[in-house]
């Protein structure tokens, strides 16, 4: 994780003692409800549950369009007109299909299901998909978590006679698709009370308006419903929450034969389903299929109502999943090779990054892992022969969209949000995409935003206890717009540190004020955790409660660490200094001063990390200021120690990594005077 501002939630205290006093809740469930304004007595029951779940939903006919695809599709169930459920590859768009599917083909409808192949046909509807249908006598086409951008291809249907439902999610274009029936709660024309629906969401509501019965259609499936809305990310406020409540109950006892099977494989038979298993445990697995394969075998495993069937896709998927995993460790290998020999991608405003065939399902988590790593907008392209196709993910305050909105001319095609967006492109233009992209960033950003973790309240570690993690169950699911509440705890002695899991992970004891805290910090080998008993740091942690031989277990993970004298203003502005030098942007006298060291400084740095060192920049920036050593200067220093061959050194945004330079037994050592950072900044033996 690279380093980031912590932004702690303002407290109104008072608010917080009435939300507490008139619904009889624990005063930290009422904080976390008015921090993230939740402050209405409608919103606080909608939050805590406290409605009716049996009651009416939202009237389907509130999205516009819903009376005339409901017309269309009981006609074409009346005339047994062959009809076609067109999908997407992901878990929203797989569990839109499979309910869509399964009410139709209960309701005596001629009904079959289409998904389009990730690399061979991309998202939406395309022509070729169009003309196997066409060759299967469909006469009518419902889209399930697409079609809005489709214009070209809806007309292209209707010139063969084909009439087309789209049921989608996604904003508008230029111009609506002159289909029968575009339901979309996000049309601009559109006046219903809530819009944030999954594509699931919204083919539900479609089934709802269908049978005339909201509860009904829910209990047959919601567990669908819940799959789709949690993996796809969409704001779990609103009705939202009230789907994935009511959803999750049903995947605790689900009747599917392939959910079953797959809780199974996942090892969470018997164990408590909630948003996150979805999110980490579930969603994964199902979204392997069209990331490696074909979609289709995920729709098959909601709707199989045969136990062995179930147990074999379940068993494909899991190998699926297995298999994605081990292709992002390939791609992982391979960047940091790339970085290894050329790693002045990291130093971009907008990183970009190409490999030759990499997978194009797997590209899209991969560009997640690397934003998250560096804290800025990056793009993972895989190139074959002339073409190329890209994944881009971005940090909050960074639109992608906007980005390449901007930088079209160098594309093919795109399409995307603020924080996610796709690409296509000539493999001959990638360099100057990169180019482009970074140039628009300077401009519309002369300073980039920074990575940043929302904490949601400051506690001394005597309130880290059982009742306090209850009490934040309460506001459970928990997902976008409502995420797993993060606590931040101050000024803690690290008494002890030491491995677990083999030393994968740390298990710290902390102290303040004579309360003693234990907490896990997870995927944190021994060689990269640069804390030592002794350091005072500051811990943003989440509650976690578990059962361990017949007892409840309260168990502490620590999501960020640092010493309690970081300050990230300074770092994060002696680090984008540095990023400048390395750009070859201009600097002013002045910053030449603030990154060129001296001969001492050189030498405290080198020092310092005499022996190795492995964790964050930050930690060891904080060691070095106690000896008068800036951050901007450590960077520069630590990057001309390497140049001269002193040291070796590794950064993945979130560890650097220092080690003393292994040059085979040859002499290359170099006078600083004499290397490329050092002439930068006009470094003189002082």
């Amino acid at each position: 994780m690279s380093f980031r501002r912590w932004r702690i939630a303002k407290s109104d205290k008072t608010l917080s003692r009435s939300v507490a006093q008139r619904f009889g809740i624990d005063g930290f469930a009422a904080h976390l409800l008015t921090s993230r304004g939740f402050c209405s007595d409608g919103l606080i029951c909608d939050m805590l549950g406290l409605c009716d779940d049996t009651a009416e939903f939202i009237d389907p006919y509130d999205i516009i369009d819903m009376d005339k695809a409901v017309t269309r599709i009981r006609r074409a169930i009346d005339n047994f007109e062959r009809i076609a459920v067109y999908g997407d590859y992901d878990v929203d768009g797989v569990t839109s299909t499979a309910l869509l599917y399964s009410y139709l083909e209960s309701s005596g409808a001629n009904v079959m299901y289409y998904i389009p192949d990730r690399e061979g046909e991309g998202y939406g509807l395309n022509r070729g998909a169009i003309d196997i249908l066409h060759e299967n006598n469909v006469d009518l086409i419902i889209t399930v978590d697409n079609g809005i951008s489709a214009a070209v291809e809806v007309a292209y249907a209707g010139s063969l006679g084909i009439d087309v439902v789209i049921t989608d999610h996604h904003q508008e274009g230029e111009a609506l698709p002159d289909a029968i029936a575009v339901v979309d709660p996000h049309r601009k024309d559109s006046p219903c009370e809530f819009k944030e629906y999954a594509g699931v969401g919204v083919a539900f509501k479609l089934v709802c308006a269908l049978e005339g019965d909201s509860m009904t259609v829910m209990e047959n499936c919601g567990d669908l419903v819940a799959l789709g809305t949690v993996a796809d990310v969409v704001s779990l406020t609103g009705e939202n929450r009230r789907l994935v409540r009511l959803g999750l109950r049903q995947l605790q006892n689900s009747c599917r034969p392939g959910i079953c099977a797959l809780i199974d494989m996942a090892g969470m038979t018997g164990r408590k389903i909630t948003s996150t298993s979805i999110a980490f445990v579930i969603a994964p697995r199902l979204n392997a299929a069209g990331r490696l394969g074909s979609a289709s075998h995920a729709v098959r495993l909601l709707i199989t109502d045969d136990d062995d069937e179930a147990l074999m896709l379940a068993e494909e998927l899991t190998e699926k999943n297995r298999e994605r995993q081990s292709i992002e460790q390939t791609i992982d290998r391979e960047v940091t090779e790339m970085l290894e020999k050329d790693n002045s991608a990291i130093y971009d405003r907008v990183i970009v990054i190409a490999g030759e065939k990499w997978n194009g399902g797997v590209i899209g988590i991969f560009a997640s892992r690397i934003c998250e790593r560096y804290g800025k907008p990056c793009f993972i392209i895989s190139y074959e022969g002339e073409k190329a196709k890209g994944s881009g993910r971005s940090i909050e305050g960074f639109s992608l969209y906007e980005a390449i909105s901007a930088c079209s001319e160098h594309l093919t095609g795109f399409g995307g949000h603020t924080l996610a967006a796709g690409i296509n492109l000539r493999t001959e233009n990638i360099d100057s995409f990169r180019r482009a992209i970074n140039e628009y960033a300077e401009k519309k950003y002369p300073v980039m935003p920074s990575p940043e973790i929302n904490i949601d309240c400051q506690l001394p570690p005597s309130a880290i206890t059982m009742q306090l993690c209850e009490a934040s169950q309460l506001l459970e699911p928990f997902g976008a717009d409502n995420p797993v509440p993060m606590i931040a705890v101050m000024g803690l002695k690290i008494t002890d540190v030491y491995g677990a899991g083999g030393g994968k992970h740390q298990r710290l004891t902390l102290e303040r004020g004579g309360t003693l805290i234990t907490a896990m910090k997870f995927s944190t080998p021994d060689e990269d955790f640069p804390f030592v008993a002794g350091d005072v740091v500051d811990i943003a942690i989440t509650l976690d409660k578990s059962t361990y031989r017949n007892r409840e277990c309260l168990t502490l993970v620590i999501r960020d660490i640092r010493l309690s004298e970081t300050h990230f203003d300074e770092m994060n502005d002696g680090r984008r200094l540095f990023e400048r030098m390395m750009r070859g942007e201009t600097l002013t006298e002045e910053e030449k001063n603030r990154l060129r060291p001296t001969r001492a400084v050189l030498g405290a740095v080198y020092r310092a990390v005499y022996g190795g060192y492995g964790g964050g920049a930050e930690v060891l920036g904080c060691r070095m200021k106690r000896v008068g050593v800036e951050f901007a200067a450590m960077l520069t220093s630590l990057r001309i120690l390497s140049e001269c061959g002193l040291i070796d050194v590794s950064d993945d945004g979130s560890v650097i990594c220092v080690e003393a330079a292994n040059r085979d037994g040859q002499n290359q050592k170099t006078s600083p005077e004499n290397v490329p950072t050092a002439l930068r900044v006009g470094y003189r033996n002082i």
